[in-house]
């Protein structure tokens, strides 16, 4: 997968990586033994990822471009900032509106492809 640092601590070992599959953060943290790159926010990266619990873990890092994305952060904050206020100005974002159970059981059902050639 790859991604770009919003957030890293060399003395922490640690890193927050925003995936470009655009599903939750990847989180890494440096493994004793390991090699520790110099990360910094903006910084494109290619990594696996694996799953612990609920959290995606990047591992076996690599540094694609440096400062990729600088100021990626700083514009993702700003934009939750304003959303928030338009969300507290009575402006709606929208409304999410959840599936039932029995819709989602249906779609597990395996249908037939059909493929039609023309």
């Amino acid at each position: 997968m790859i991604g770009v640092v919003l957030w890293s601590d060399e003395s922490l070992n640690k890193a927050v990586i925003w995936c470009d599959d655009q599903g939750d953060l990847a989180f890494y943290t440096k493994k004793p033994g390991e090699d520790f790159q110099e990360l910094n926010p903006g910084d494109w990266v290619e990594f696996e990822l694996t799953l612990s619990g609920n959290c995606r873990i990047a591992e076996n890092l690599a540094v694609l471009l440096e400062q990729g994305s600088p100021g990626l952060a700083d514009r993702l904050c700003a934009a939750a900032s304003r959303g928030a206020e338009a969300a507290g100005a009575g402006q709606e974002n929208g409304t999410v509106v959840p599936f039932p159970q029995q819709s989602v059981k249906k779609r597990r059902v395996a249908a037939p492809l059909h493929v039609s050639r023309g």
